[in-house]
C-alpha cells in the first residue's frame, strides 16, 4: 500500500494496536492528523472458524478511511481464507455511517509483535524466524486479494535480521513495510535501530518504508524521519493519551515548533472520543473506554487521584461527569 502522493510529503500512520485501535480511537486520531489508519490485530485463523465474531474488529465508517486490516497467524490456509473474506467485504459506498465490517484499503501481515501469546502460536515476530514460511503467507495473501499488501517486521529475532528477512522476501509484490527498530528481545525498551532502516530504505527504494517504534514527540519523530531517511512513521504508544501527536508532528515538521493542548482541549477530546465510542461501540462495552480515559489525563495535577476514579467508573454518565469536573 502506497499511501503516500503528491501532497503529502510524509505518512503518519496508527500504529495497530490489539485491544486499542478501534473504530472510535481511529476516527480521533483521523482527526487530529493521521494519514493511515490501522485495525487491531485480526486472527486470520479466528477468520477462518469463527467470521462473525472476528469481522468486529473490522467496523469501519466513511470517517474512517484510509483504513486497512491487519492480519496474524501461522497457517497459510488461514490466511489464504481470511483474505478472501476481506477482500470480499462490502466497498465503504456501502457502509454508510457505520459501524459495520467493510473492504479496506489495504492488508498487512505482522510479523512484529513481540507478545508471548502471539510467539506461542509461532504468529506475529515468531514467524521471521521461518523465511519459507513467512514467504508463503505472504504470496498467499497476495494471490487471493487484489488488495495492496503491507508487511510489518522487527529490527530482527535471534539469528534472522530484518535485512536478511527482506532477502527472502522482498521480491514478493508487497508494497510497505513497517519497520519497529528493535530485535524481539529488546520489546518495546531502548533505542531503535535508525541505521537498519536507512539500509532497508536504500536496498528497497521501490517500496514504501516506514519507521517504527518510540516514537513520542515531534522532535523524536523528525529525528527518526531525517536518520532513517523513511518514508513515514508509525506511532504506536505515543500517541495513547495524545493523538494530536499527529498534528504536532506536522507543524513541527513545516514550522519548527507546536503547541500542546490545554487542559481544555484534552477535556474535549476525551468527551468526544466517548461520544464516538457509544455511538460505534455501545453503552455495554464501555469498560473498554476507560483506558483512554487515564492515559488521556496521565501527567495533570493531582492525576492519580483522577485516574483512579475514571478506572472506577461504571458506565458513560459517570465518565462524562469526571472528565467535566477535571
Amino acid at each position: 500500500m502506497n499511501i503516500n502522493n503528491k501532497t503529502q510529503k510524509i505518512i503518519l500512520i496508527l500504529a495497530p494496536m490489539a485491544g486499542i485501535t478501534d473504530l472510535p480511537f481511529r476516527i480521533i486520531c483521523k482527526e487530529l492528523g493521521a494519514n493511515a489508519l490501522y485495525s487491531e490485530m485480526v486472527s486470520a485463523t479466528g477468520l477462518t472458524y469463527n467470521k462473525t465474531k472476528n469481522l468486529e474488529y473490522v467496523n469501519s465508517c466513511k470517517q474512517d478511511s484510509p483504513f486497512y486490516v491487519q492480519l496474524f497467524g501461522s497457517n497459510p490456509k488461514h490466511f489464504e481464507r481470511a483474505a478472501k473474506i476481506i477482500d470480499n467485504l462490502p466497498d465503504m459506498s456501502e457502509t454508510g455511517d457505520g459501524p459495520m465490517p467493510r473492504r479496506p484499503e489495504g492488508l498487512d501481515i505482522n510479523f512484529g509483535c513481540p507478545v508471548k501469546k502471539v510467539i506461542k502460536q509461532n504468529s506475529g515476530c515468531a514467524l521471521m524466524r521461518d523465511l519459507d514460511l513467512s514467504y508463503q503467507i505472504i504470496k498467499t495473501v497476495l494471490e487471493n486479494t487484489s488488495l495492496p499488501v503491507s508487511i510489518k517486521i522487527r529490527a530482527g529475532i535471534e539469528d534472522v535480521d530484518a535485512l536478511k528477512f527482506l532477502d527472502k522476501v522482498g521480491s514478493l509484490d508487497w508494497k510497505t513495510v513497517i519497520v519497529h527498530g528493535r530485535t524481539y528481545k529488546e520489546g518495546f525498551s531502548g533505542p531503535i535501530d535508525m541505521e537498519l532502516i536507512k539500509n532497508i530504505k536504500k536496498k528497497l527504494p521501490e517500496k514504501t518504508v516506514i519507521a517504527n517504534g518510540g516514537i513520542n514527540s515531534p522532535e523524536n519523530a523528525a529525528n527518526i524521519l531525517e536518520k532513517t531517511k523513511a518514508d513515514g512513521i508509525a506511532i504506536a504508544r505515543g500517541c495513547l493519551g495524545n493523538p494530536w501527536l499527529f498534528k504536532n508532528i506536522k507543524e513541527y515538521l513545516k514550522t519548527g515548533k507546536y503547541s500542546k493542548p490545554a487542559k481544555e482541549t484534552v477535556k474535549k477530546v476525551a468527551l468526544k472520543h466517548i461520544n464516538y465510542f457509544l455511538r460505534y461501540k455501545g453503552e455495554g462495552l464501555f469498560q473498554e473506554m476507560r483506558k483512554h480515559l487515564g492515559w488521556y489525563f496521565k501527567g495533570i495535577p493531582r492525576a492519580k487521584e483522577a485516574r483512579d476514579k475514571i478506572y472506577q467508573v461504571k458506565n458513560s454518565k459517570q465518565a462524562i461527569y469526571l472528565v467535566n469536573k477535571i
